[in-house]
């Protein structure tokens, strides 16, 4: 039986100093509680019905399955969706306030307003959830059928014609920046607080077109209470197979514009939480249910990030977008 020496004064005083340093951590460590404790809160800076709704409104149920804490959707609409992104960047960086975010909020208000008072920089980017192609909408029966025959008709009537976004510098106001900057035309711009009262504009008449994502409206294509005339896709979209590509007209030729969804956290959320986040948000993403959902939607189903990877993506993101947001001013 082996014989172990008696510690040095040294060694004494090295484990005692351990055991002291032991002894005052160990209250705290045991009165971290495990997360999650209680329910989480995933914001949607948009009205009930848009396309962050519906993403959120599809996730939040897999989510809450797979942390075994309820999920509840709070829709905080405003400001071009910066008013949600605030009460994100106020919350206690705990893990139990969340994000479902685009680029309109996240990316594209804040470059073109900083009086938000938040950048990218601000929100720390946990799993990428989803992506779009955006669609151009008019009514039924407006007269143009083609994305050509409406760049005809407003190149004869400038300043004739209106279409909806859901707030100056969301992805809709910055989309058809470029439509209007590519085409040479002149259409006049009514910010809203949400897609769905923007398309029921578009129904009733009160606009004249939209562009929106393809989430927001595939229903409404089934249905022919809408006239899709291009989506950004690179290709047809099976879920909408008569809608023709922009690339397909000469008007857009070449143009291809996605939006994109993240679950964001408030910067300084710890990183095991953050990394569980990821692969509760990713498995969720690939599931065989939400992907039949998503294709049903006429959206795309991403590959999986990092959040290492999310906030690459984003960084780059905010130099594409830099020079087209340039010279939007707030209104």
């Amino acid at each position: 039986m082996p014989v172990h020496p008696a510690p040095s004064g040294s060694r004494r005083a090295l484990l005692a100093s351990a055991a002291g340093v032991a002894a005052t951590l160990a209250p705290s460590l045991r009165a971290q509680p495990a997360w999650p404790s209680r329910p989480i809160t995933l914001i949607v800076p948009y009205t009930v019905g848009g396309a962050s709704d519906i993403g959120a409104r599809l996730f939040a149920p897999e989510m809450a399955k797979a942390l075994g804490q309820p999920v509840v959707v709070e829709n905080i609409a405003g400001a071009g969706g910066a008013l949600g992104v605030q009460r994100l960047v106020r919350a206690t960086p705990d893990g139990h306030t969340l994000l479902y975010g685009g680029m309109s909020e996240s990316l594209l208000v804040p470059m073109i307003n900083p009086s938000v008072g938040y950048s990218t920089k601000d929100l720390l980017p946990v799993a990428i959830a989803g992506a779009a192609p955006v669609a151009l909408v008019v009514r039924s029966d407006f007269p143009a059928n083609t994305v050509d025959e409406l760049v005809q008709m407003a190149r004869r009537n400038p300043g004739r014609l209106t279409f909806g976004s859901a707030g100056v510098g969301t992805f809709a106001h910055v989309m058809t920046e470029v439509v209007k900057r590519r085409t040479g035309t002149f259409i006049v711009h009514i910010p809203y607080r949400g897609a769905p009262q923007i398309v029921n504009d578009v129904v009733a008449g009160q606009i004249d077109l939209a562009v929106t994502t393809t989430t927001s409206v595939v229903q409404l294509v089934a249905a022919r209470r809408v006239k899709v005339l291009g989506v950004s896709a690179a290709q047809r979209i099976p879920a909408m197979a008569d809608v023709p590509t922009f690339g397909e007209s000469k008007s857009l030729a070449g143009v291809e514009m996605r939006i994109w969804a993240f679950v964001f956290a408030p910067q300084g959320t710890p990183a095991p939480v953050v990394a569980r986040l990821n692969e509760v948000t990713n498995a969720a993403v690939g599931s065989p249910t939400i992907r039949a959902t998503i294709a049903k939607l006429a959206a795309e189903t991403p590959s999986p990030l990092t959040p290492e990877q999310c906030r690459t993506f984003i960084d780059e993101q905010v130099r594409l977008y830099e020079p087209v947001t340039r010279d939007i001013k707030p209104e």
